[in-house]
């Protein structure tokens, strides 16, 4: 007989009425008995539209968020969640099939030492052009992200028909947010859930920290991600610089960039001479647009170009930006620099 725990599902929310109802009609559209789906639905109070009003036609319990940003309302969700395992979902991502969930806890089950399951993202022939883009990538990362990080192949240890098994290591790993988790190990990880340092794809990191680093990976499983623009990915790279990368990246679990490493740091420059000759990046366009069959891979050159030097730019204007460019001449190591806990817990600045 098929086992089926409680799984709860952690969804934060501020003004996403635009979303709420696909990404809740995938939950409960799932052949997976729903006495055994917890949604915990944590608003911002903020919320000013019919996020809640439409939320409260579904079987979900609703939290409170007293700050703005995401990452506060996924550590109430850790409070909260009583399932014997844990998913964060963003209120603007759906399940792609109705055995979903079965089919991410399954390998869970199955493998009582793997601390987690996750899958890709997959392209929606509905979304925007650049979020079509963007999807091109399993792991929904733009080029410079990809380049920087290891494939889900290379970090790949067992091969099977409905799964496969990665090793999360610390030092050079893929970055896995939205996934299923033991709550019982992840409770050993989020002792003081205030702390956002401890959410998305910090987690798998500190559970390897902990001998706990294999995962399933799901690939037939899939999400729609939405609200993607390329305007939006440039708001979202402001707010991953100033407000979680910046503050705390000496205390951070998860780097794309290892600023003490001399090669990671020839890297980058690499990167960013490629990216401004235009040239490679308009060819890896064209190279995409035909392999996709999609227009939409023509984003390469302006995505490159815009969030590269963007990212470059708050570097070099913001304060913390500032000091860890001389802490990299300097040769000292990445130590916390200042905090942006006002902007943190206010999120008067940066939304969801």
């Amino acid at each position: 007989m098929r086992s089926h725990p409680e799984v709860s599902i952690i969804i934060p929310t501020y003004n996403r009425e635009k979303y709420i109802r696909a990404c809740l009609d995938s939950i409960f559209k799932q052949k997976y008995p729903h006495d055994k789906i917890e949604v915990l639905i944590v608003d911002s109070t903020a919320t000013t539209d019919n996020t809640l009003k439409i939320a409260r036609k579904y079987p979900v319990k609703i939290i409170k968020n007293p700050k703005l940003l995401a990452e506060p309302a996924k550590s109430l969700g850790i409070k909260h969640a009583t399932g014997e395992f844990f998913l964060y979902l963003d209120s603007d991502a759906e399940l792609v099939s109705d055995t979903w969930l079965r089919d991410m806890i399954d390998p869970l089950i199955e493998n009582p030492h793997l601390a987690g399951s996750f899958t890709k993202f997959m392209v929606k022939p509905t979304q925007t052009a650049f979020n079509r883009y963007v999807s091109f990538n399993s792991l929904q990362l733009w080029s410079m992200l990809a380049y920087l990080l290891p494939t889900i192949e290379k970090v790949t240890i067992k091969k099977g028909d409905r799964y496969d098994i990665v090793k999360i290591n610390h030092q050079y790993t893929i970055p896995i947010g939205m996934a299923i988790f033991r709550k019982k190990w992840l409770d050993q990880v989020a002792k003081d859930p205030d702390k956002f340092i401890y959410v998305d794809i910090a987690i798998p990191i500190q559970l390897a920290e902990l001998g706990h680093d294999e995962f399933a990976y799901v690939s037939s499983a899939g999400f729609y991600h939405e609200s993607r623009s390329l305007f939006h990915q440039l708001k979202r790279e402001r707010r991953n610089v100033v407000v979680t990368y910046l503050p705390i990246v000496g205390e951070r679990k998860f780097h794309y960039v290892n600023f003490n490493n001399p090669i990671d740091l020839l890297k980058i420059i690499y990167w960013i001479i490629y990216v401004n000759v235009l040239i490679p990046s308009f060819l890896v366009g064209i190279y995409k647009t035909i392999k996709h069959r999609d227009l939409a891979g023509m984003y390469e050159l302006p995505a490159n170009l815009l969030l590269t030097d963007y990212i470059i730019w708050l570097f070099l204007t913001e304060n913390n930006g500032k000091e860890l460019l001389k802490n990299i001449f300097l040769r000292r190591p990445m130590t916390l620099i200042k905090s942006r806990e006002l902007d943190y817990q206010s999120g008067s600045k940066f939304s969801l």
